[in-house]
């Protein structure tokens, strides 16, 4: 991916999305997100907000499937209300958690 397609995407996510009661919001990514896994999210997010409008069986198709993708990325999108913001963060893995905990009891 391109980092002209990248901008592209981010851009036209925020085009989207951040209107109307989201006009005052910022869009952050985790810098332990990769650009292109970061693009590959948005796009998947503002697809699947785009596929809303149109039939049921088609919206939970593509909402699933972006949702499984985002989950095999370790990836998960907060809105913070207080701050405006919506961020883009690396999820911690069960598998991540499992060695912190053993980092934290043994050494």
């Amino acid at each position: 991916m391109h980092k002209d397609d990248i901008e592209k995407v981010i851009q036209d996510w925020k085009n989207f999305l951040l209107t109307d009661h989201l006009s005052e919001y910022d869009l952050e990514i985790d810098n332990k997100i990769t650009e292109k896994f970061a693009a590959l999210a948005l796009y998947l997010d503002f697809r699947t907000m785009k596929a809303a409008g149109k039939s049921e069986e088609y919206y939970e198709g593509y909402r699933q499937a972006a949702v499984d993708l985002l989950n095999l990325l370790d990836i998960e999108i907060g809105q913070d209300d207080e701050l405006k913001v919506i961020t883009l963060f690396k999820k911690e893995s069960d598998r991540d958690k499992q060695e912190e905990l053993k980092k934290n009891i043994w050494g």
